[in-house]
């Protein structure tokens, strides 16, 4: 009989901790992650990672490789906008240095999450841990560029914080890994 209460407590705790993530891993590992650091929105997390259907039943190791997946892309789609951004003819000298910079970061940052790709192939989450942090220091290093002249509004601000997310996330989930 008592055996059968432990179990019963052990069962309706499980179903409890379902229930407050729907059930799903995006939510657990999301709540996790945000919990484990103040700068990494729940929200974001879940919303972005639930975009991708193969996010829907996916073990963390799964979740980490489709998240830094999506934090390369991410860089690309970013080295893409700041290349259209400067082909425009009416930037001044200022703006063309900051973004010719935050292009460089980017460039940088992708070939950072590449070499973490490797790493977490090879179990080593010490140096993807490396990795993604100089990756994650483009975004602020690019909005800190256009912040260096007074009145200057950066046009990557959203690009930036939304990769600041993404690799805060992969972090977030090396670290519950390793």
């Amino acid at each position: 009989m008592k055996n059968f209460f432990k179990l019963a407590i052990i069962f309706f705790s499980f179903i409890y901790s379902i229930s407050l993530n729907d059930g799903r891993p995006t939510h657990h590992f999301c709540k996790k992650a945000a919990k484990s650091d103040p700068n990494l929105s729940y929200n974001f997390c879940v919303r972005s990672l639930e975009a991708n259907p193969k996010t829907q039943n996916a073990t963390l190791e799964e979740l980490v490789n489709i998240s830094i997946k999506l934090t390369i892309s991410n860089a690309t789609n970013i080295s893409s906008s700041i290349s259209q951004l400067l082909n425009q003819k009416n930037l001044d000298a200022y703006t063309r240095g900051a973004l010719q910079d935050c292009l460089e970061l980017y460039s940088d940052a992708n070939s950072e999450l590449n070499e973490a790709m490797c790493d977490l192939k090879k179990k080593d989450y010490f140096k993807a841990n490396i990795d993604v942090s100089s990756a994650m220091d483009s975004s602020t290093t690019c909005e800190d560029g256009f912040k260096e002249k007074k009145g200057m509004v950066s046009p990557l601000t959203k690009e930036n914080n939304a990769f600041f997310q993404w690799t805060a996330i992969v972090l977030a989930f090396i670290n519950m890994l390793s």
